[in-house]
């Protein structure tokens, strides 16, 4: 029997039968091996004949850092469940579980518990020898047989969705910013991009009608094309939405536009939206938001193409690129007549013309900021920018959601990474999370950093947002500073951008490099890598 042996895979999880631990995650750390007939693997040279273990670390991971469990007997019986359930060609797993920070009142140096499980006839796991081990500093004792579970629920697929959101009664764009963070929050669901926000007037109703506000968003959902339906539906119920008359005012209104491309004739549920190809107020926000995007079906197409021919190409006008923003941008956010919106009076930058012509003197960069980042162009320079999130709130896992959604609403960016979760252990002050976003973006770094302060502000400054680099910007003024020059010296900074990009340099510096020589490398440590999406 040929094996394949994974150990030192860490993670942090609540397991264990104590109140504190329940809620405070602690590191686990697990080794597997794996028996099976790798002869088949030995002569293709095909990874389908033998296991791919880094899908293999990431199940464990998510054992890990899934459902509380009391006992580590029970927390490697599921890992041994997981993988014997992902890899039908395994005969035979041992796992081994250690909780080196077990809270344990002598001095010790690691528990574990080691379990043997052989695959039945039926595939299932079935029990290969009548005990486990559980060792604490050289010491074992015998324990009962775990119970055996059912197979793991296989990996789920992710679809890709667009959704409309519009409004005409009562603080509308409140709603629509709620309705993107209730989208965002339903289970397996992840807001990817929100578009700005459009004004169309109230076309065949009655005379006084208010004007409809619209957007649309893309998003990445676990859900089912009827699942999400019904999930939409509820959140326009929250908002008070009635479904009397077809064409009628309404305080939120949410439509599927497109899901994963299908075309149906389902009557509960049309794919794409049978509307859509012709109705600006959907076209107009879509192609603001995506300008490759294209439309499914019989009528379908670029979207940009089919807005320059709906009949009601003109009645979108735009209303705010920064709308989900609130209390940061001024009350008065409307385009007027003729004109583009005026800068911010409290961001210091114009959200549609944001290149150096744009602003007044005061507004202007400080004398010998990086020419490269604030050169005259009639078109601003798309660069990219790494974003570190940094939070000690027990809700960090939320607030850095939410502000990586404001920050690809922001005019000009568009998130383009996000790394894995971390944690951080500090001596001098409570432990606290940290990731790292790559992000496309066309403001200057001043601007993309008064913006993240902003962002920062919205949410009470109990998110740390830093501008840690932009590629081709160099500048060591006060309030600009890029790169960000601790950033050197943070592991909690360094190690999820390596994650996310193992090629990735500081000034010129491996990021795996600086990592490695990182003071606090010791303190930081994997905490998820499926964190953006919500909670199940």
């Amino acid at each position: 029997m040929d094996t394949i042996t994974l150990t030192g895979v860490h993670a942090n999880g609540t397991h264990g039968v104590l109140a504190f631990e329940h809620e405070r995650p602690q590191t686990f750390v697990v080794d597997v091996t794996l028996h099976l007939d790798l002869g088949q693997a030995g002569q293709s040279d095909d990874l389908e004949d033998t296991i791919d273990y880094g899908r293999m670390a990431k199940d464990i991971v998510s054992v890990i850092e899934g459902e509380h469990v009391d006992l580590i007997e029970r927390l490697a019986q599921l890992i041994a469940d997981r993988i014997l359930a992902d890899a039908p060609a395994v005969e035979v797993i041992d796992v081994t579980v250690h909780k080196p920070h077990a809270p344990i009142v002598v001095a010790f140096a690691d528990v574990s518990v080691s379990i043997t499980r052989a695959r039945s006839d039926s595939g299932k796991a079935a029990a290969r020898m009548d005990e486990a081990s559980s060792t604490v500093t050289g010491e074992s004792s015998v324990l009962a047989p775990n119970a055996i579970s059912g197979a793991a629920v296989p990996p789920q697929t992710i679809h890709n969705a667009v959704v409309a959101l519009g409004g005409n009664v009562g603080e509308v764009e409140t709603t629509l910013r709620a309705a993107v963070r209730e989208i965002d929050a339903l289970p397996g669901t992840q807001v990817t991009g929100i578009s700005p926000l459009y004004r169309t007037a109230a076309w065949g109703m009655a005379d006084g009608t208010p004007d409809f506000l619209n957007a649309v968003v893309e998003l990445e959902t676990t859900m089912g094309s009827h699942e999400l339906l019904a999930s939409l539906q509820g959140i326009e119920a929250r908002h008070g939405r009635v479904r009397e008359n077809h064409w009628d005012s309404r305080p939120l209104d949410l439509d599927i536009i497109d899901y994963d491309g299908i075309t149906s004739a389902d009557p509960d549920l049309a794919l794409p939206h049978p509307r859509a190809w012709q109705r600006a107020f959907v076209l107009a926000p879509w192609a603001a938001l995506n300008p490759n995007a294209r439309l499914a079906g019989a009528h379908g197409g670029p979207v940009a193409s089919l807005l320059a021919v709906a009949p009601d190409r003109n009645a979108a006008q735009l209303e705010s690129e920064d709308w989900m923003l609130s209390g940061h941008a001024d009350s008065d956010t409307s385009v007027p007549a003729g004109g583009s919106r005026q800068p911010h009076a409290d961001w210091g930058w114009s959200a549609v013309e944001n290149h150096p012509q744009s602003r007044s003197a005061s507004q202007l960069p400080p004398a010998g900021a990086a020419e490269s980042d604030e050169a005259v162009e009639t078109q601003p320079v798309s660069r990219k920018a790494i974003i570190s999130l940094d939070s000690t709130s027990h809700d960090a896992e939320r607030l850095f959601r939410e502000a990586i959604v404001s920050i690809d609403s922001i005019p000009g960016n568009q998130v383009q990474g996000i790394s894995p979760l971390y944690h951080v252990s500090r001596f001098d002050g409570p432990d606290a999370m940290s990731a790292v976003v790559q992000i496309e973006t066309k403001l200057p770094a001043a601007d993309l950093i008064a913006v993240l302060g902003s962002i920062e502000a919205a949410h009470e400054l109990t998110v740390d947002l830093d501008l840690v680099d932009m590629e081709g910007v160099t500048s060591d003024e006060p309030n600009c500073s890029v790169p960000w020059p601790s950033a050197r010296n943070h592991a909690s900074v360094l190690a999820p951008w390596l994650d996310m990009d193992p090629d990735a340099t500081l000034g010129g510096d491996p990021v795996s490099f600086l990592l490695a020589m990182a003071p606090d490398a010791g303190r930081v440590g994997l905490l998820s890598d499926n964190w953006v999406l919500p909670p199940q």
